[in-house]
């Protein structure tokens, strides 16, 4: 039977904020392998792999928790760095497997829901809204608006959850 802890459970030093911006930019890749069995399990992986990287010395270790991140994994894609960086901070603990397992799915599903309302239901109208009444108005710089004050909002909750 396996184990639910890892073999070395000495904790990890902690992300440099340097690791932590490639995890966020890896983030945006969450959902380029997407598929009906795993959804975005692949790069959920992808995405951590690097902190993973970082935390498992022990090879073993690695091989434990990349295969426990393989399992189903469907979130919101721009909340996903919040969830990462709950579970790299658990793994960096070298809490019990199963536990990580349990905060990653309970997190999954509440955040994927309060994702889309905030980003899909409210601010990507608001946004589009003011691009786009700029733009009926003759004013060119309408999708440009809509594109940087989106986009700013949606990097700024990324960066900011990852660091959180």
């Amino acid at each position: 039977m396996a184990s639910n802890h890892y073999e070395d459970v000495t904790e990890a030093p902690d992300l440099q904020q340097k690791q932590l911006r490639i995890l966020v930019w890896r983030s945006l890749l969450l959902q380029a392998s997407f598929n009906y069995e795993r959804m975005q399990s692949a790069g959920w992986l992808y995405s951590i792999l690097p902190g993973l990287r970082h935390i498992h010395k022990n090879k073993k270790d690695l091989s434990k928790s990349m295969k426990d991140h393989m399992e189903f994994f469907n979130t919101h894609p721009f909340l996903v760095t919040f969830i990462m960086g709950v579970i790299l901070a658990m793994e960096q603990k070298k809490e019990d497997r199963e536990a990580i397992r349990g905060i990653r799915v309970a997190m999954m599903g509440p955040l994927g829901g309060i994702g889309d309302a905030l980003f899909y239901l409210t601010l990507l109208p608001i946004t589009a809204g003011i691009g786009a009444s700029l733009g009926v108005e003759g004013n060119p710089l309408g999708p440009i608006v809509f594109l940087i004050s989106f986009n700013i909002i949606h990097f700024g909750v990324r960066i900011g959850l990852m660091n959180y």
